[in-house]
């Protein structure tokens, strides 16, 4: 039985994908977390929730995060590592999920908040159906981050920080809130693909 020989340019192909989705990890990750920081920063304005979800930086931090957000998805399902496809397909489909929850956050709240008053805002805040729009990205966040934070770590495939910091991640994914969860995450992520591309370099 003859063994297929692989050919340079085949070689040069498989290259140029690494690095693209590598730098992509990357580059979502840079965009993820500094939307996430954004959205935190906003906890320390003065002003009632309601106030500080009308303020034209909350539909910024949420464009940015949504942004890196989708990148991340896109670059996950596309990573060639020593992963379980299905953690990197539960983690790629919870950073879309998440991504969503990032976007309405951003268009749908605003909205909210722009035509109710404190108390009536503070009331749809604490709806059931709010929460449960996050359940998704909790569930497939946490499953998906801990599934490529244990076999990275395991196999050595990623980085002993960079699968820490998913575990982290994954636990954090539980708050409905998306910024603490994604912060870590999105830190493991830049960390694995930052190593991946010295190691390319």
């Amino acid at each position: 039985m003859s063994v297929p020989v692989i050919q340079p340019h085949d070689r040069d192909l498989t290259y140029v994908a690494e690095t693209s989705t590598n730098t992509a990890l990357a580059v979502g990750s840079v965009l993820a977390v500094i939307g996430s920081i954004g959205y935190i920063a906003m906890n320390f304005h003065s002003g009632s929730p309601r106030e500080v979800y009308a303020l034209p930086l909350s539909a910024a931090t949420s464009a940015i995060a949504t942004l890196g957000l989708v990148i991340l998805g896109i670059g996950i399902a596309r990573w060639r590592v020593d992963l379980p496809g299905w953690a990197r397909t539960l983690a790629s489909a919870g950073l879309i999920m998440t991504a969503a929850t990032s976007w309405f956050f951003g268009t749908g709240i605003v909205a909210i908040a722009e035509q109710t008053n404190d108390s009536t805002f503070d009331e749809v805040g604490m709806s059931g159906w709010i929460m449960a729009m996050t359940l998704p990205k909790m569930v497939m966040c946490l499953v998906g981050f801990a599934g490529l934070a244990v076999a990275g770590w395991r196999n050595n495939a990623l980085p002993r920080l960079a699968a820490t910091a998913l575990a982290l991640g994954a636990l954090l994914s539980l708050v409905p809130p998306y910024p603490p969860g994604v912060v870590f995450a999105a830190a493991g992520l830049f960390i694995a693909s930052r190593s991946a591309l010295n190691r390319s370099a």
